[in-house]
């Protein structure tokens, strides 16, 4: 049991190692034969034959086989050449006329007289030999279309003897086992279906086991009794020591070391395209029925592949070739062949075809505005010259959807975190247009000032401007001046100073000559404004320091 569970073991590894993408199941279907003479040897002592039995018949055995094989070869892109086989055989099947119209003589049971009987034409004595086996072996490819069997066998021969005398047929049948071994060299003729290849043969057969002590007849008790009555062979046997002949056969899924090889390069090739294409495992049995129907990948009368180009632009052509080659597997070798060949013949190879798709991809994506498909890119293409492109368009809509609902909320302090928090932001445009709109909506003349320190070169200074000028001279629509800041309520800050210092000496005067213009507080009975006012009167006592300690600076550097 356990050596028969690591036999199963081994076959199973066995066939996984081998490759089913072509055809796995290889058969073999022969037959055969050998002229040969057969040798019958009846002593006369021990028969009723006055002459005894040496007959050397010319016969042609015939042998019917079929052989079965699971696999190709024993290992994955090995390429060894062999080829293992088990199977069945009916060899040997053969006939002929062994003796007939005989002269003998017999003794009368009565008489005790000897009697002799001159020949009859309705005496014969014939026989059917045929000889069930089973085989096992192997074929070696030798080069190209040429392929050695080796086999060997065990069965049981039997002989069917029968007696035709006096309008009578008498049968006698005996069972020998036999053993033989037989090799054929064998040349593929061609392909006659689809996968069947047709070859001729030379064999030789070489039999082992002796055929002796061969009981042809029974013992006839009849007063006048059959010349064979009791007959035995001692020896049957082939005069020749082997028996050579010809051998037709089919052969079922026959690969050449040629096809072989050639395979598994398109085997690799068909690799290439699964991992560089864009069609992944999207394509089903019925998409790639629907390629051949309506690219019509099949060959013509002339075993050619019909011409795409007037319908087809080269890249829809190679695009849909190269899908239908790396997932749909067209099993005949040759047409997939073809295909290669066509492929190549347009010249449009893999790198140069992919770097066509990889742009073509790219404008698409980022032209979606689609994360997901901005993913997509870069998980197909993880070593794209293009990826920090994508992965910043990736930030900036992953940015969009946050400020989107700064949007939705629609205040100052949403708009300033998102600037504080994003100085480089892609939005800053939007979020100083959503502040100003609010400064419009409120209408504050402290709001204008907070707008236009916080904004110094924004798109609305001009505006605001126009507004604080317009409340200077106390037009109809003119800002409120005596409200609190709202962006200061919203944010809980002060903003009565810039952020921000200005980089040159002029514009931070003209800041201060503004802030000094502005009151310092809209609420001088507010104790929160009191506090305001004295940190904005120390911030400007700090700032003049500065510009004195600037001023000093700059007249050393001109004395020296």
């Amino acid at each position: 049991m356990r050596k028969l569970l690591l036999a199963l073991t081994l076959l199973a590894a066995a066939s996984q190692a081998a490759d089913f993408e072509r055809i796995n199941w290889r058969s073999q279907l022969y037959l055969q034969g050998e002229p040969a003479f057969l040798n019958f040897k009846a002593d006369k002592k021990k028969t009723l034959l006055d002459d005894g039995i040496d007959t050397k018949l010319l016969t042609i055995p015939a042998s019917v086989g079929f052989l079965w094989s699971p696999l190709i070869t024993p290992l994955w892109k090995a390429d060894i050449p062999f080829t293992l086989w088990l199977g069945a055989e009916v060899n040997s099947i053969q006939f002929g006329t062994i003796e007939d119209s005989p002269k003998y003589t017999f003794k009368d049971e009565e008489t005790g007289k000897e009697n002799k009987k001159s020949p009859h034409n309705d005496e014969e004595l014939w026989f059917l030999a045929y000889a069930p086996s089973v085989l096992a072996g192997f074929t070696f490819n030798l080069g190209g279309d040429f392929d050695l069997r080796v086999l060997g066998g065990f069965g049981f021969q039997f002989f069917s003897f029968y007696d035709d005398y006096a309008g009578n047929t008498k049968q006698h049948t005996e069972m020998l086992k036999t053993g033989f071994v037989s090799s054929a060299l064998e040349y593929r003729i061609g392909e006659i279906f689809q996968d069947v290849d047709f070859k001729i043969g030379i064999n030789v057969r070489k039999e082992f086991l002796p055929y002796e002590n061969v009981k042809a007849r029974d013992k006839d008790n009849n007063p006048s009794p059959s010349p064979y009555s009791d007959l035995k062979f001692d020896k049957i046997e082939y005069k020749w020591p082997v028996r050579v002949g010809l051998e037709l056969s089919l052969d079922f899924g026959r690969e050449s070391r040629r096809d072989r090889r050639m395979r598994y390069n398109l085997h690799d090739r068909d690799d290439v395209l699964r991992k560089y294409s864009e069609v992944k495992d999207t394509l089903s049995d019925w998409d790639c029925m629907a390629i051949e129907r309506d690219y019509r990948f099949y060959l013509d009368e002339n075993g050619e592949l019909p011409d795409m180009s007037e319908a087809y632009t080269r890249t829809q052509f190679a695009d849909v070739l190269e899908s239908f080659l790396a997932f749909c597997h067209p099993a005949d070798l040759a047409t997939k062949e073809k295909l290669y060949s066509t492929l190549d013949s347009g010249k449009v190879q893999i790198k140069e075809y992919q770097a066509k798709q990889e742009d073509s991809r790219f404008d698409q994506v980022m032209a979606s505005n689609d994360p997901e498909m901005l993913e997509m890119f870069l998980l197909y293409y993880p070593d794209s010259p293009r990826r920090a492109e994508v992965e910043a368009k990736l930030r900036s809509l992953s940015e969009y959807d946050k400020f989107r609902a700064i949007q939705a909320q629609n205040t100052f302090k949403a708009y300033l975190t998102y600037l504080n928090d994003n100085p480089n932001g892609a939005f800053r445009d939007e979020a100083e247009a959503g502040i100003f709109e609010l400064v419009k909506a409120g209408n504050r003349l402290k709001d204008y000032e907070i707008y236009l320190k916080r904004f110094p070169n924004g798109k609305y200074v001009e505006e605001a401007k126009a507004a604080l000028q317009q409340a200077k001279n106390g037009g109809a629509a003119a800002p409120a001046a005596e409200e609190q800041s709202i962006i200061e309520y919203q944010t809980g800050e002060s903003y009565s100073e810039p952020e921000q210092p200005a980089e040159e000496e002029p514009a931070v005067e003209e800041e201060d000559a503004v802030e000094e213009e502005q009151p310092a507080v809209q609420h001088n009975n507010s104790a929160a404004a009191n506090k305001r006012a004295a940190k904005m009167e120390a911030k400007k006592k700090a700032r003049q320091k500065q510009l004195e300690a600037k001023k000093a600076r700059a007249a050393k550097k001109k004395k020296r």
